[in-house]
């Protein structure tokens, strides 16, 4: 798919652009089937804890990060034209660029948790691939409203460059990378605040660096949004600098758990 200059102009200067119809209403209704039935068919106990919407609870057990298995990822080409994301992701990098990860988040309706404002380079930092290999296209599968959590984009910002992020915990017990709040409203006076929201089908490219999140849900509409992440074919990335950067993330989180378990122990013996 060849995209006008306007577009590509439009996606240099705001750090992302809207692409319409990406996918069918019909073709979306079948990826939302697909996926409904995979976490029907999947053995809740082969579910890890800590990938459950509410960890250690009874209220739900399905997942809040879905990643097909082979099988189904078959099935899910038949609905998404890959190629063509991977065509418009190399025309907006002018790079070769290549799908490597594909998921989904069921952002359910009254209970889908938010997303801390982040730039996804920021996971990816001492892994030697730079800002410019990567890009991101979020597919809306259901349409997207603000009150249901849309996503939201700081307009320009990927022109910041990266900037510092905190570690902070969710409720799942996992940690997240965030820019403090202070940080955030001093860029917002330059940098406007965009609502994305997406009719379902569509999809939004945008770059490394653009400082997005979202709002937890708190209507009665669902919102299953599919990351589709992609990296130039001829990439510095390192899979041995990948699993120290995830192994130094891991063990940060058990020393933030292990102070919890401290401080939650102190609280036990003060209220006896």
């Amino acid at each position: 798919m060849s995209l006008t200059s306007y577009r590509k102009n439009q996606y240099n200067r705001n750090g992302f652009v809207t692409i319409n119809n990406i996918i069918n209403k019909k073709k979306c209704n079948e990826v939302l089937k697909l996926v409904n039935n995979f976490q029907k068919q999947k053995n809740s106990k082969k579910i890890h804890q800590l990938d459950k919407n509410h960890s250690f609870s009874k209220i739900d057990n399905s997942q809040k990060v879905v990643i097909l298995d082979k099988k189904n990822n078959i099935k899910l080409e038949k609905y998404i034209n890959f190629k063509k994301i991977e065509l418009i992701a190399s025309s907006l990098t002018n790079l070769n660029m290549s799908v490597w990860f594909k998921k989904f988040y069921p952002k359910n309706c009254f209970d889908g948790d938010n997303e801390f404002y982040h730039q996804d380079y920021a996971y990816h930092v001492g892994k030697n691939a730079k800002n410019s290999e990567y890009i991101q296209c979020f597919i809306a599968l259901e349409n997207h409203y603000i009150d249901a959590g849309c996503l939201k984009v700081f307009k320009g910002s990927h022109k910041l460059g990266l900037i510092k992020h905190y570690t902070v915990m969710t409720r799942n017990g996992i940690s997240k990378l965030t820019p403090s709040s202070q940080q955030l409203k001093k860029i917002s006076k330059k940098n406007k605040l965009v609502n994305l929201e997406l009719k379902a089908g569509s999809c939004v490219f945008f770059n490394y660096n653009l400082i997005h999140g979202s709002s937890s849900n708190a209507s009665e509409h669902n919102q299953l949004r599919m990351i589709v992440q992609l990296l130039a074919k001829n990439n510095n990335r390192d899979k041995l600098k990948n699993k120290a950067v995830w192994k130094k993330r891991n063990l940060n989180e058990i020393k933030i758990l292990k102070k919890i378990i401290k401080l939650k122990n102190r609280l036990g013996k003060s209220i006896n």
